[in-house]
């Protein structure tokens, strides 16, 4: 389902909440570049507007920006989304998750607020993690059968 301002959700659709997401971090990532976090601000819900302005905004990303994290691989990889819920009221939406980028993986946990027609982002918080390791693989038990046939030759 796509998920659309108005319509009685249950599910977003992935490829709509992958729009979503890359929308922000691509608006987060200008303003990392560029120092300026005017357009994130304007872009997103009207409460998130009046409760940051530029400069909280700024300081809010302080830790991201000195990270030196490139973002734009977000916008080419696949993110693993944990969790995509639109609230009961279909007038909220919340997308989790990360993207698997290296050296460090990209996490995100979106809100998103029905507005004038468009889902726009109500609350963000965004890192980078070391990427998660794959546990061992557990080695098989041999089947009976091959146990058989071994201890009649």
């Amino acid at each position: 389902m796509l998920a659309t301002p108005g319509a009685a959700q249950e599910q977003v659709e992935r490829s709509f909440a992958t729009a979503l997401v890359r929308d922000v971090l691509t608006a987060i990532h200008h303003g990392n570049r560029t120092g300026n976090y005017t357009v994130l601000r304007d872009y997103a819900a009207d409460d998130f507007g009046a409760e940051n302005n530029a400069t909280q905004l700024a300081a809010r990303f302080t830790e991201l920006r000195g990270s030196g994290l490139d973002m734009l691989p977000t916008l080419v990889v696949e993110p693993t989304i944990l969790q995509a819920q639109i609230s009961a009221g279909n007038d909220q939406m919340r997308l989790t998750g990360y993207f698997p980028t290296l050296p460090q993986h990209f996490s995100f946990d979106l809100v998103f607020l029905q507005e004038r027609g468009r889902w726009r982002m109500l609350d963000v918080s965004v890192g980078n993690f070391d990427p998660i390791e794959a546990p061992e693989p557990t080695p098989q038990a041999e089947e009976p059968a091959a146990e058989a046939e071994e201890s009649s030759e």
